[in-house]
């Protein structure tokens, strides 16, 4: 049967403002939110649509026949959001439009903030749902509460006495930090499903399928702000949508896990573990702590795609215990102030505000050293003047950069003579050096761009915004800042700028600068660098330069395993490619690295690096390496 003749549930939620703090929501949201709503069924647009609020979530509860992940009916749902933030500006709610992370629509809100579960399905003759709203935690909620729905008896009774699920069901599991997934069936699959589902921060369960007929039984929300943003911009506050009765468990066996007010991540400020308290409606307004986390149920029967309902499920005084039993494990929690078990873990308060405090205190820390590695790299590599190889303690990509970086702004303040020429490039650890050099320690510098190579991506990680950066540490440095144009060749730039001949005489001072620091990349990293050129010029991603043998780049070069510079080379679309290159080339790096009055820098770290670190090592373009001991240990396994 095709799509028009099925019906689609969509729940799409967004925090968009909050009345009072994060507490609720303001009545004047709600009813702009309703009327959108209510335009659209006029219209025949939606079938039908409802307004629900948890905390400060607004919840679009919408039916219609587009099916699932229709640009129009997210569209609908962006323009609301947008028109209620405009809203919570005027009245001055906290936290005006935080769900919202992209500047404009782009086909579908998944992965722009708002939160979305869908599901399609034919109706049956009595078609009981059951929509949960929950506000103050994450996905991984639901972890717990879906695994006793769908495949505990203990909980479900059907699972044992009703023919049409005895046969159990499947889950879809996604890892939501590096976006793979998995089918796990139930009962048979049971443990390698807890193995997962069981690290609720990094596993969470999507959708849960009936095993006799694949029919659809649950669907929920598993975006997760930090991990979109890359900060802290509030906690998820998941929905999902669980169909019952006749095949599925019934209404009582669904909303039974939530007699147990088990232990979510989230609460105040997103970095705390509490219990889910199942509420009322009325009682959906976290002000403790922002908290206990609070969970709704909205029941609807749908008949004809409309929206019978709702019935407020968690209103039956059978909860009144489990909410006593929530605020007993409140209490408790909180006794623990800001210690764990209460509060989250560090790895979990990655993408909540603490990294920011983390970093004051890392600066007051020393860093150690790994002489021993250092001892061993300059035997192997004699060309290096100097080698700095830090031990970070964590090998996590981000930890390694700052610490590599701290170290590298270290070196930089210890050889940088006053009024010294200084050329940068481009790149993320190049951007955290910055960030830790001591304001005012340097003086009468003068700063130059490595590279013009006009890259469109990430423009704050270009060498001239690294120039521009630098110099606001320092009230006497110079920044020369070059034009980057869209040229064929560097030829081509070359001519341009003899046009400018105060232009013309700064590019020409980049070659002769008395220290040079640079950042090596790799394939698989972050853009901007010569990947980014080749995707932006030619559509070429990090497996086809792969296959023309590029491993790394140093300054926009690429570079093979041999350490040799993919330039002039026989492949037509790296020769075009290297054409656009301008600024010091690997070859002028290699030549300035053997001068012994020139400074020559790589900062660089992290094991995803080592092959690229490794490659611009044999190919000698810097005197100078500042890396981490994972680095150092892997290549000197080699």
């Amino acid at each position: 049967m095709g799509t028009a003749e099925k019906i689609t549930l969509s729940v799409i939620k967004a925090d968009v403002g909050g009345w009072v703090g994060h507490s609720t929501s303001h009545p004047e949201m709600l009813a702009l939110a309703a009327e959108c709503l209510k335009e659209e069924v006029a219209k025949g647009f939606l079938v039908d649509g409802q307004v629900l609020h948890v905390g400060d979530d607004v919840e679009l509860i919408m039916t219609h026949r587009h099916g699932e992940e229709d640009e129009k009916v997210h569209k609908f749902a962006w323009d609301t959001f947008l028109k209620l933030t405009d809203l919570a500006k005027r009245l001055k709610l906290y936290g005006a439009g935080q769900d919202l992370l992209a500047d404009s629509f782009s086909g579908n809100v998944k992965g722009m903030g708002p939160g979305v579960a869908e599901i399609t399905f034919m109706e049956r003759p009595s078609d009981p749902v059951i929509i949960f709203m929950a506000d103050k935690t994450s996905p991984g909620a639901f972890n717990l509460p879906l695994f006793r729905m769908f495949a505990d008896p203990f909980c479900t009774a059907g699972l044992v006495i009703d023919p049409a699920m005895h046969r159990g069901f499947r889950f879809r599991v996604l890892d939501v930090v590096e976006h793979k997934e998995w089918m796990l069936s139930c009962p048979e699959d049971m443990y390698d499903l807890l193995v997962l589902i069981g690290a609720t921060g990094r596993y969470v369960i999507a959708n849960i399928y009936r095993k006799k007929d694949n029919e659809v039984a649950m669907s929920a929300s598993v975006q997760r702000l930090g991990l979109i943003a890359g900060r802290y911009v509030g906690k998820d506050d998941p929905v999902m949508i669980v169909r019952s009765q006749s095949g599925f468990p019934a209404v009582g066996e669904v909303v039974e896990p939530f007699a147990f007010p088990h232990l979510v991540e989230g609460w105040m400020r997103g970095s705390h573990n509490g219990p889910l308290m199942p509420v009322s409606f009325k009682d959906a307004r976290p002000t403790r702590f922002d908290g206990p986390p609070r969970i709704i149920a909205a029941g609807y029967q749908v008949a004809h795609g409309k929206l019978i309902g709702p019935v407020d499920l968690f209103e039956d005084i059978s909860f009144d215990e489990a909410r006593k039993q929530a605020n007993c494990i409140a209490n408790y929690m909180r006794r623990h102030g800001p210690f764990e078990p209460h509060r989250l873990g560090l790895h979990e308060m990655e993408y909540t505000t603490l990294p920011q405090v983390m970093a004051f205190i890392f600066e007051k820390s020393a860093i150690p050293r790994r002489s021993d590695l250092e001892d061993q790299l300059k035997e192997r590599y004699p060309h290096l003047r100097e080698l700095r190889v830090v031990d970070p303690g964590m090998k996590d990509l981000d930890s390694i950069q700052k610490t590599v970086a701290r170290e590298a702004a270290y070196y930089l303040e210890e050889v940088t003579p006053k009024g010294a020429r200084i050329g940068l490039s481009g790149g993320k650890t190049i951007y955290h050096l910055i960030n830790y050099l001591e304001a005012e320690r340097l003086t009468g510098l003068n700063l130059y761009p490595l590279t013009m190579t006009p890259i469109l991506t990430m423009p704050g990680l270009t060498a001239n915004a690294l120039v521009g950066m630098m110099s606001t540490k320092y009230p006497d440095a110079k920044a020369f800042i070059l034009p980057s144009m869209p040229v064929s060749s560097k030829e081509e730039y070359e001519k341009r700028l003899a046009a400018n001949p105060e232009l013309q005489k700064i590019y020409q001072d980049i070659w002769n600068v008395d220290i040079m620091v640079l950042g090596i990349g790799y394939l698989t990293g972050p853009l901007p660098g010569f990947r980014a050129l080749a995707s932006q010029e030619l559509g070429l991603t990090a497996e086809d330069l792969a296959r023309k043998g590029v491993v790394g780049e140093i300054n926009h070069t690429p570079i093979n395993a041999q350490g040799e510079p993919l330039i002039d080379y026989t492949d037509p679309e790296l020769a075009a490619l290297t054409r656009r290159v301008i600024g010091v080339g690997a070859p002028d790096l290699r030549e300035r690295a053997g001068m012994a009055d020139r400074y020559v820098i790589a900062v660089a770290g992290g094991l995803e690096k080592t092959e690229a670190i490794r490659a611009c090592l044999k190919g000698k373009y810097f005197n100078v390496l500042v890396t981490d001991a994972y680095v150092a240990e892997a290549i000197l396994q080699d």
